[in-house]
């Protein structure tokens, strides 16, 4: 989100750069990688960026409650002595309360991820985010609750990136036979937080009850690989315990796909009516897929939905023009 919000804020006029750490197998994309290794020559590399470039900015928007100084958030105090704006974005476990969410709802990442994947500091950072954060963001409903104030910034999206793979998209719908099984893709970041056990018995359920059904797990790709093999499915599943949509799901609807994802309903009045995903749950998820299954009409009702769905409320333009709205209240 880092790289594709930085380029859509140069289009709007900010000049505006992301930097980030290597990112493994998914290899996204930033204006600068900051590749040393190891704690001492990565804070080195750090502090010359700093010194020679970051001095001359008037803002930094940190990431996932970490900063320059890592998860201690020790350089935020002296950023804004120095008279920098600081801008926070929170995405998920680096600020979900694992306990509250466990009492509150009955579905949940929270019960069913072991070892806990929260983030350490989490407190630390909510509490300094609240004190010098000029504007914080999250990037989902279901976080607002953990981080009084912050404004709901839509994942950003390149839809002009899209466009090709869209076509492979088409071409593969144009192409497939009656014959061919159903393909439902999922690409887990972590089969823990979404749910992925219960869709292997879902669709095991299905393939017993006589479904032409197939399933691609896509794990340990490149974020280009990833994508193309997303490019031949019939149906996405983001994540069935969470409650609210997330990146992946913003960029299967902009290739034109029909998505099924688990969306909590008291969060459904932060989302545009014309919500287009599919919403299941641990228990339901056979039930849904089943329908979809048997109702192929309606692939290419959601399809066109999800797409406009996308060029409303994800286009990166507009995302950016969002979150400068909020840099210079």
């Amino acid at each position: 989100m880092a790289g594709v919000l930085a380029r859509a804020q140069r289009l709007c006029g900010i000049d505006a750069y992301s930097y980030c750490y290597p990112t493994g197998n998914f290899q996204y994309s930033a204006d600068r990688l900051i590749q040393s290794n190891g704690s001492g020559a990565r804070a080195r590399e750090i502090m010359d960026f700093f010194l020679h470039e970051g001095r001359s900015y008037d803002g930094f928007q940190f990431y996932f409650g970490s900063s320059f100084a890592g998860l201690s958030l020790a350089d935020v105090p002296i950023l804004k002595a120095l008279g920098k704006k600081v801008y926070f974005y929170f995405c998920g476990c680096d600020v979900r309360d694992s306990k509250i969410t466990i009492q509150k709802y009955r579905f949940s990442a929270c019960h069913h991820c072991w070892p806990m994947l929260c983030s350490p500091n989490r407190a630390k950072a909510i509490e300094v985010a609240e004190r010098y954060g000029d504007a914080v963001f999250v990037s989902t409903p279901d976080l607002l609750e953990f981080v009084p104030g912050a404004v709901l910034l839509p994942q950003p999206i390149d839809l002009e990136m899209f466009g090709p793979i869209r076509e492979q998209a088409l071409l593969r719908a144009a192409t497939r036979s009656a014959a061919d099984p159903v393909r439902v893709v999922h690409a887990p970041s972590s089969q823990a937080i979404k749910g992925t056990r219960f869709l292997l018995d879902a669709i095991e359920s299905l393939k017993n009850g006589g479904a032409h059904i197939e399933l691609v797990l896509v794990e340990g790709k490149s974020y280009a690989e990833a994508m193309r093999i997303c490019a031949s499915a019939d149906i996405v599943v983001d994540q069935l315990l969470v409650g609210a949509y997330g990146q992946y799901a913003v960029e299967m609807m902009a290739l034109g796909k029909p998505v099924v994802c688990y969306i909590r309903e008291d969060l459904l009045k932060h989302y545009p009516n014309e919500l287009p995903i599919v919403s299941a749950n641990i228990e339901n998820i056979a039930y849904v897929l089943r329908d979809l299954i048997d109702d192929r009409a309606r692939w290419a009702e959601l399809e066109r939905r999800g797409l406009e769905y996308v060029e409303r409320n994800h286009e990166s333009t507009a995302v950016a023009r969002k979150s400068i709205e909020n840099y210079v209240r």
